[in-house]
């Protein structure tokens, strides 16, 4: 048989392939979140979620009726004690937990926001609880005193950091708590917050029914 050019072509192919590895997708994901270069930010959470940020809350979350009292009186002092920032000029960030009735559920987007009143020493205040599962901001990340920008590479490993902590924020909040069902129930949160206007946007890492309340 004679050889053409196309056959010579098949078969220089097919002996190239024959010393190749056919690598599937997952295990080529895998080979790269282990090389030095890489940084798997979400593997990076799921160590901590348990062991670091969930007890940090429980165990460093102010009332927000007294964190706001705190602030009112003196913005500076009530941030040094209660707050958290990486570098100056930026904002102070809070650990807050609440209490309050749904007054408000919107999920017409994957920004979905519910709207939490609670009844503060000035007043009714509206918390709007991210719960994503789109969550905006750097609160929960900037709110946790054990992480810091120096301990990562670059910023960009930083910023990684903040979005997977958001999206595991919003997964966890969402297996125990559906927005479908919240309007007008009572509810008990603990939150990432920046305060400073009348109404407070949170980024919650705990939203459960609270004691003796509507469920």
């Amino acid at each position: 048989m004679a050889f053409t050019r196309r056959n010579t072509l098949v078969l220089m192919v097919a002996a190239a392939l024959g010393g190749c590895k056919v690598v599937a997708n997952a295990d080529l994901k895998a080979a790269k979140s282990k090389s030095a270069d890489e940084f798997d930010a979400n593997g990076y959470v799921d160590k901590i979620w348990a062991s670091k940020v969930l007890p940090d809350f429980k165990g460093r979350a102010m009332e927000l009726d007294t964190l706001l009292t705190d602030v009112a009186k003196d913005p500076d002092k009530a941030g040094q004690v209660h707050g958290h920032r990486e570098g100056d000029g930026n904002p102070w960030t809070y650990e807050v937990k609440g209490e309050g009735k749904v007054v408000a559920v919107d999920t017409a987007s994957r920004h979905a926001i519910v709207s939490v009143e609670s009844q503060t020493a000035s007043g009714p205040r509206k918390v709007d609880l991210q719960i994503g599962p789109v969550v905006f901001g750097t609160m929960l990340r900037d709110a946790l005193p054990f992480i810091k920008f120096g301990d990562f590479v670059n910023q960009i490993q930083y910023a990684q950091v903040s979005r997977a902590l958001n999206d595991r924020a919003s997964k966890s909040v969402r297996e125990s708590f559906d927005p479908a069902d919240a309007m007008g129930k009572s509810v008990v949160f603990y939150a990432a917050a920046v305060l400073g206007s009348d109404t407070i946007t949170a980024t919650p890492v705990i939203v459960e029914p609270a004691k003796g309340g509507k469920t």
